[in-house]
C-alpha cells in the first residue's frame, strides 16, 4: 500500500514540475533560425521561422540563462 502511495506522490511531484517548466517557457523560449539568422522569443518548441519559413530552428529556454 505504501509503495502505491509513493508512486502517486512521485507522479504528482513530476506533474507539478512539468507544469512549472511549461509556465516558465511561456513567452520565454529564445529561437535562432539557422537558415536566415533571424532571432525571436516564443512560447513553443514547435513551428517555423516567421522570417523565412525554415524549420532549422535552435531553441533555448531563456530561464536557463543567469540574470547577471
Amino acid at each position: 500500500m505504501s509503495e502505491t502511495n509513493n508512486k502517486k506522490e512521485d507522479l504528482s511531484l513530476l506533474q507539478a514540475w512539468q507544469k512549472k517548466i511549461e509556465l516558465a517557457n511561456t513567452n520565454n523560449i529564445f529561437c535562432h533560425c539557422h537558415n536566415c539568422g533571424y532571432e525571436w522569443v516564443d512560447s513553443s518548441f514547435e513551428g517555423i521561422c516567421p522570417n523565412c519559413k525554415s524549420s532549422e530552428i535552435e531553441r533555448i529556454s531563456c530561464w536557463q540563462f543567469p540574470d547577471d
